[in-house]
């Protein structure tokens, strides 16, 4: 992990860190993010864009404040992963029949093959970012994120 740079330090992980919840979750984001960018290049989106489309394809139609909510991500950086997967021809815009004053946001045909296609490359991704793990620890892992992140949903 020397960055590819002779005579580079490996980064240190100090002990004090390595005990923070925040900081660990972060470098494992960050670890994972990286990895998860690098499979999804050859697609031409990135990761907030495929959860868009995974989203869109388990939900349906919903609102861009639905997904922005789910996200976690300001209403104007929604506006601009939704306007950019429209303008490929990945998602389309039309009536919400709940709000005339929202759009629904829907997949289109495109949308749900690259949808299918991320998915299948992305879990050949995680497989191997998890390779130190069991499968029963991958599980467990998943089962506590799933756990905190339902809380801190609920708390918006």
């Amino acid at each position: 992990m020397s960055g590819g740079q002779a005579g580079a330090e490996t980064p240190l992980l100090p002990a004090t860190l390595a005990r923070r919840l925040g900081f660990m979750l972060l470098r494992a984001g960050a670890g994972m993010s990286r990895l998860g960018a690098e499979t999804l290049a050859p697609l031409g989106i990135d990761g907030r864009q495929y959860g868009v489309l995974a989203a869109l394809s388990e939900l349906g139609p919903v609102s861009q404040q639905t997904l922005a909510d789910t996200f976690a991500v300001d209403r104007s950086t929604m506006v601009g992963l939704v306007d950019e997967l429209e303008r490929r021809g990945h998602v389309r815009r039309g009536k919400n029949p709940a709000d005339r004053r929202a759009y629904a946001l829907e997949l289109t045909r495109s949308g749900a093959a690259l949808e299918r296609e991320a998915a299948k490359l992305l879990e050949g991704c995680e497989r191997h970012y998890l390779e130190p793990l069991s499968p029963e620890e991958r599980n467990h892992l998943l089962a506590l994120l799933e756990r905190l992140v339902a809380r801190d949903m609920a708390d918006i």
